[in-house]
């Protein structure tokens, strides 16, 4: 709500005041309100508040005289400005007589912004303009203008209902312009006739002070973290704007994982690596975690690995997801041929009429359900693993369309028969394309598994990469040295219309499959060649890998126990007198429970588990004791627990044992928040790109990226609530359309 006292009043000049352009004396004097909203007519309805008393007095009015709201052409002493837009904002006097409000906010060149606006007593359009400068406006409960004044229960009603209007843009992504359609105003008028439908403007506002509110909130929630990890990316936009994302990961004392986005902001060029840098410290010190950051996970672009290399001594780990997808591309690139082959194949299927005739054969040789093919997408390799994998599924119903097309006597179907047979895979192919399938669904799962932000992800990386490249080990040892070129980049659409041309003999399976085997091996060789002792340590803490049985190199081990003996011992020290000697342990067993399916024929279910078991062929559970030598104090007893089974939390696991390990269990909370991945500025930008469509492509990006940063952290903030509690603007911004409504209420 505005603490305004003059925003509702005209303004009378003193007659000793000159046109000039020095700030003027106001006489501060009531002002007929100015019919907003809905139409006279409509606002009796909804009975719309009246002008009520008000504490100015004048310094003329006769003893006799009731009326507070007389005019008077005396002189009165200037009131406080209470309004905050008056930090910004001068008033003059112009040469036709007007009093005019212009902007003194500073710009980028150093110059004043000068905008000004007509002065009527209102300061909503000088609020509106300062958001736009990104200023949040205060959040103040104080005097309560004419303007404002109404029943508790009818302001407190419109208040929610525009929240409520709020939340819906939010949530939907809807753009802020829904809310003056004729269809959504009818709609809202008919379903609550009281509602007086909020004004764009208003809103933005709405959304200014809410991310204001939250962002003190968030401030002090970032606090309270141990310590901190980062992912980030650049992304560019429709319209063709550069943003940085940044999103801030933690576990909290309950063990719960905390995952919420800092920022999306508008990101100039050039996007050089001293610009990156400077970029993420500003945002650290923005959010004051400069002292809480341990690590920041990006992909392998250069610029930003360059940039986060100068953050010392904030420690960057690569995207997993990425690293993975590094390795795929160099096996696929021996059946590149086939890859292509493949996608003009699925992509015949693309068009409504051969998806129809597909439906049509899966239903006439019994398929359970009828599918679509899914569309190959060269940005994400796994999309080639689920395009294939659903392909190969549908074989039967792909060749028997292929021969009735053939077969047809109407010329148009017999000449897509003719296409089809042109672009159709050979038998060979489909087998050789099966096997591929089965390579790389561990892989596709890793990937999966690598993305997650709902449970501990880093403590996974080295134990299941570890079994990927143990499974594509040639078993006699011959493979070549990986070429060490274009380490960092996946290669795009490999163009049809060339690579269909040439002929490649893929007739001995064994051998194609053994070099797309060598060359993932490689791959993962190459790019996990230097151990992450960040994602070591993680899985160290991770009661299921913490024997550590990945690691063949005792050297290896050895290390990691003494960085984690040296942590252990300086954080000791550090709560040495806020905590005292924890309990004797009490060692207990956790028991697990396996599941098993038989599979079958044409059924997508069935298809997907008998996948699966060739998938945990390669991710065998490893059950073993500890042999790692006995530390000390709560080291000794962690290690001589029995290790996890695979499906157990190790969240649940740490919470259950926190008054155990008072000191170990804070050491656990910093690694195993740390994300494997930077899925999460991926998926950022994801929400970022539904803002901006082709009919928005020049949507605001201050306003962007508070619009998504309260979407994306609406669920952490309701513990705190995503609106103030006294949330409230000028309710002078309200949609009109008199001769649309005055329809409304005839009918």
């Amino acid at each position: 709500m505005e603490n305004n006292n003059d925003q509702d009043y005209i303004i009378t000049l003193s007659e000793n005041e000159g046109s000039s352009d020095e700030i003027v004396e106001i006489t501060p004097t009531p002002l007929a309100k100015k019919k907003r909203g809905r139409p006279a007519k409509l606002s009796k309805a909804l009975g719309k508040q009246k002008m009520t008393n008000t504490t100015l007095e004048s310094t003329d009015r006769a003893p006799n005289d009731s009326n507070p709201f007389k005019q008077t052409a005396a002189i009165i002493k200037p009131q406080t400005k209470v309004s905050w837009v008056w930090d910004y904002f001068i008033r003059k006097q112009n040469d036709k007589g007007e009093i005019r409000a212009y902007c003194q906010f500073l710009l980028d060149d150093g110059e004043k912004c000068s905008k000004n606006y007509k002065y009527d007593g209102s300061t909503g359009n000088l609020s509106y303009h300062l958001v736009k400068h990104g200023i949040i406006p205060p959040l103040e409960s104080g005097i309560i203008s004419p303007m404002h004044t109404q029943s508790a229960s009818n302001k407190n009603g419109q208040k929610e209902k525009e929240l409520s209007t709020l939340r819906w843009i939010l949530l939907t992504t809807q753009p802020l312009s829904t809310i003056t359609q004729k269809a959504y105003i009818e709609h809202m008028y008919i379903i609550d006739p009281q509602f007086t439908v909020p004004g764009e403007k208003k809103l933005r506002m709405m959304i200014a002070r809410s991310y204001g509110y939250n962002k003190e909130k968030l401030k002090l929630l970032l606090k309270t973290a141990q310590s901190i990890s980062l992912t980030t990316d650049l992304w560019s936009s429709r319209s063709k704007h550069g943003y940085l994302g940044l999103t801030a990961t933690w576990i909290n004392k309950n063990f719960e994982i905390m995952d919420v986005l800092l920022e999306i902001s508008y990101f100039p060029t050039p996007h050089t690596a001293k610009a990156i840098t400077e970029g993420i410290k500003n945002a650290m010190q923005k959010w004051e975690i400069e002292n809480l950051v341990v690590s920041i996970t990006t992909d392998n672009g250069a610029n930003v690995v360059a940039a986060i290399r100068d953050l010392t001594p904030i420690k960057r780990l690569s995207c997993a997801a990425h690293t993975l997808q590094l390795a795929i591309s160099k096996g696929l690139k021996v059946v590149e041929n086939l890859v292509s082959r493949t996608k003009q194949l699925i992509n015949f299927f693309s068009t409504q009429k051969q998806i129809e005739r597909l439906i049509k054969v899966q239903k006439e040789i019994g398929y359970e359900e009828p599918l679509h093919l899914i569309q190959d997408i060269s940005t994400r390799w796994n999309s080639s693993y689920l395009a294939w994998d659903r392909l190969i599924f549908l074989q039967y119903a792909v060749l028997q369309l292929s021969v009735n097309l053939s077969c047809s006597l109407i010329s148009e179907e017999k000449t897509d028969g003719i296409r089809l047979k042109k672009i159709m895979i050979k038998d060979n192919e489909w087998e050789l394309l099966d096997e591929l399938c089965n390579i790389l669904a561990p892989f596709e799962k890793a990937t999966r598994d690598f993305s997650g932000n709902t449970y501990v992800t880093l403590s996974q990386m080295f134990p299941i990469i570890t079994d990927l490249t143990n499974s594509l080990k040639p078993s006699d040892n011959s493979y070549e040295v990986l070429e060490d070129s274009d380490d960092n980049t996946i290669n795009s659409d490999i163009v049809e219309e060339e690579s269909s041309q040439i002929e490649v003999d893929y007739s001995n399976i064994s051998e194609v499959l053994k070099n797309v085997k060598n060359k993932i091996y490689l791959g993962l060789k190459h790019y996990w060649a230097m151990p992450d002792e960040f994602g070591i340590m993680a899985a160290l803490l991770d009661p299921r890998y913490k024997d550590l049985n990945f690691i063949t190199d005792e050297e290896t081990k050895v290390k990691i126990h003494s960085s984690l003996q040296i942590q252990y011992d300086q954080l000791k020290r550090e709560m040495q007198q806020q905590t005292s000697t924890p309990p004797s342990p009490t060692i207990s067993t956790i028991s697990t429970t396996s599941t098993s399916s038989t599979p079958s024929m044409r059924s997508l279910h069935e298809h997907q588990e008998r996948r699966q078991q060739k998938v945990k062929k390669v991710f065998q559970t490893k059950e073993s004791s500890t042999s790692s030598s006995a530390i000390a104090d709560e080291i000794t007893t962690y290690f001589l627990l029995p290790v996890a089974r695979e499906n157990k939390n190790p969240l649940d696991w740490w919470k259950s044992k926190q008054e155990i390990f008072p000191v170990l269990s804070i050491i656990a909370r910093k690694y195993l928040g740390i994300p494997a991945t930077s899925v999460a500025s991926e998926r950022l930008f994801s929400d970022a790109g539904n803002h901006i469509t082709a009919k928005r492509s020049l949507l605001d990006p201050a306003l962007l990226g508070k619009m998504v940063f309260l979407k994306r952290n609406m669920k952490t903030m309701d513990h705190i609530n995503i609106f103030p509690p006294d949330l409230d603007v000028e309710n002078n911004d309200y949609v009109e359309d008199e001769h649309e409504l005055e329809e409304l209420l005839d009918e």
